[in-house]
């Protein structure tokens, strides 16, 4: 390495200057720069890998020189990019028994350690695994080791940012696992035992449906008890999905509750979270119970009032509640389809806590408006200083508001830098159903971004200072106060005993008859029964005074339809020891 002037060093030392050199250099030079200064490399190397790219193949995390390489440099990796395409090598057959020609059930169970391995063969039995060997890409047997994942995390304690990558599968294999199914596997588990504790964003690009399957935390083989605590340190959630025909044969609506789940289990602690679809429109995974995707069925007339089963049907299963964020501060959601009331509702729940809505490219159904859609963000009742600023768009989204929108998110969140083609990748379509016929006509005009604004309104100063000294000369003097020449003093005399004066007197009897029946509990049982008697003797005479006046007309039936024991005093109140007759002869 060449000597370097010091002044040129230290220059290169101030954080500012360096940081806007490099913001204007590729990698390419930043390495050959980092080669010909010692210092210069020091300074250069965080920089340098502080975003680092890793494409997954069978010998990327095994071959012993790059991994000393990410011992050295893994200290220094802020943002990984795991990036594993679905490509020919990939695709799994079925596994044939060679002897017969009879598929084989193939039933994984990760191993996670290298003890594991010796203890019991990784796929269960030999003759599996000469199978396995035989049949299955090497790229299989490295996505399955799941120890290499776990000793390549752990060589970035410093990560913050964690992007998968896994683009290019066919519609066609949407049912299918493949080898980067088994990948997924792996590095969730490597996710859940590496030492990083600084994870708090994480960002899937371009992911096939059934990745969620694989990457969500589940009770199970390869999990511990600790793992929940890795995906709670999450915040910061980027979702880009491949989507599919949403009304044909097969919807796939268990692919979208196993998305529901997916994010649900995250709603908790997120604080940003940014979705959309790569390729056509889809339902809102935030709203996605209240979409007509899951309107239950319509109930069919039977003819002729058929029996057809000895059974009831079954109810429809309840719907489930509605997905919360209760420290969400900013959402986007892109190229979608959303009914109204789906955004009212969820711009309703979340107004106090998120600062910014961006609905990018975003289409209502079912004849449904922004304004209605929007109605708890403009009401003046919602909050008295808060205001919320909307940006509005013609039809031409994808090339209007694509770079716009890219450059407002890059901003505002600094790190969310993937950004979807939604028109780009256009698959060739049918002709278009009504739904999608109704959305291109009210493309016309919606809004893409919704900002909070606090309004910070100043209370006028009175001016103290200049009423005072203009109310001063108007004032009126007050004159001291007049003393008094002969001032009357109040003197205290003592008080002399004086013996015609008696206290009160104590009556010594009664109180000894309260203090023995105090002290005696059948005696104050007794006279509890004798005053609640007596009491009740009273109330019974006085009620039968009352009635003999009102029902004097009813003496004659009485005396047709009542016997000889209803007649008796006792029972008709006049000397009733209970409140039983009142309560018999009341009148409502």
């Amino acid at each position: 390495m060449a000597l370097i002037n010091s002044r040129f060093q230290r220059l290169w030392r101030d954080d500012g200057i360096r940081s806007a050199l490099l913001s204007h250099m590729d990698t390419d030079t930043i390495c050959a720069l980092r080669l010909t200064d010692f210092e210069l490399c020091t300074l250069t190397t965080k920089p340098l890998f502080t975003r680092t790219r890793l494409t997954f193949t069978p010998s990327a995390l095994t071959r012993p020189s790059r991994l000393e390489a990410l011992s050295r440099i893994g200290l220094y990796i802020e943002h990984l990019t795991f990036s594993m395409p679905h490509t020919d090598e990939t695709f799994l057959p079925p596994l044939l028994n060679p002897l017969n020609g009879h598929e084989v059930n193939f039933l994984y169970t990760p191993h996670t350690t290298t003890t594991s391995v010796i203890q019991r063969p990784k796929y269960g039995c030999p003759e599996l695994g000469d199978i396995l060997t035989q049949q299955y890409p090497p790229i299989f047997h490295a996505a399955t080791n799941v120890p290499a994942f776990i000793t390549a995390l752990s060589y970035m304690p410093a990560l913050r940012h964690l992007t998968i990558s896994c683009p290019g599968q066919d519609p066609a294999q949407r049912y299918r696992r493949d080898s980067v199914d088994y990948a997924l596997i792996s590095l969730r588990i490597a996710i859940e035992r590496a030492p990083m504790l600084k994870l708090e964003k994480l960002s899937l690009n371009h992911v096939h449906p059934s990745a969620f399957q694989y990457l969500r935390h589940m009770q199970g083989y390869g999990c511990t008890p600790s793992a929940g605590r890795r995906w709670k340190q999450i915040r910061k959630m980027v979702i880009i999905m491949d989507s599919w025909d949403f009304q044909g044969l097969r919807p796939g609506l268990d692919h979208l509750k196993i998305l529901d789940d997916y994010i649900r289990a995250f709603s908790p602690n997120l604080e940003k979270i940014s979705f959309g679809w790569n390729g056509r429109k889809g339902p809102c995974p935030l709203t996605l119970f209240t979409d007509p995707l899951f309107a239950p069925p319509r109930k069919e007339r039977k003819l002729f009032a058929e029996v057809t089963s000895p059974m009831s049907p079954l109810p429809a299963a309840p719907r489930r509640q509605a997905m919360s964020f209760p420290k969400l501060r900013y959402m986007q959601v892109r190229n979608a389809t959303m009914s109204s009331e789906q955004v009212a509702g969820f711009v309703y729940e979340h107004r106090h806590t998120v600062k910014e809505f961006d609905f990018e490219n975003v289409g209502l159904i079912n004849g449904g408006s922004w304004d209605d859609a929007l109605a708890p963000l403009t009401r003046r009742s919602t909050s008295s200083s808060d205001e919320w600023s909307s940006q509005m768009s013609g039809s031409d989204v994808g090339s209007s508001t694509g770079s716009q929108s890219q450059d407002d998110l890059e901003a505002y969140l600094d790190e969310f830098d993937e950004v979807i083609d939604s028109f780009g990748g256009l698959p060739v379509r049918q002709p278009p159903t009504d739904a999608e016929v109704l959305e291109a006509e009210r493309a016309s005009v919606h809004v893409t971004k919704l900002k909070k604004r606090r309004v910070h309104r100043r209370r006028r100063r009175k001016h103290t200072h200049e009423t005072k000294e203009e109310s001063s000369p108007t004032r009126p003097k007050i004159s001291a106060p007049i003393r008094i020449s002969n001032p009357t003093v109040d003197v205290l005399l003592p008080t002399t005993f004086n013996p015609n004066i008696q206290g009160v007197q104590r009556n010594i009897e009664q109180e000894a008859a309260q203090q023995e029946l105090a002290d005696d509990p059948e005696k104050r049982v007794s006279t509890l029964k004798k005053a609640k008697e007596a009491v009740l003797k009273q109330l019974g005479k006085e009620f039968c005074k009352q009635e003999r006046k009102e029902s004097a007309g009813y003496r004659g039936f009485f005396k047709n339809t009542c016997s000889a024991g209803w007649k008796s005093r006792g029972m008709l109140g006049h000397e009733s020891s209970t409140a039983l007759v009142p309560l018999m002869f009341s009148r409502y």
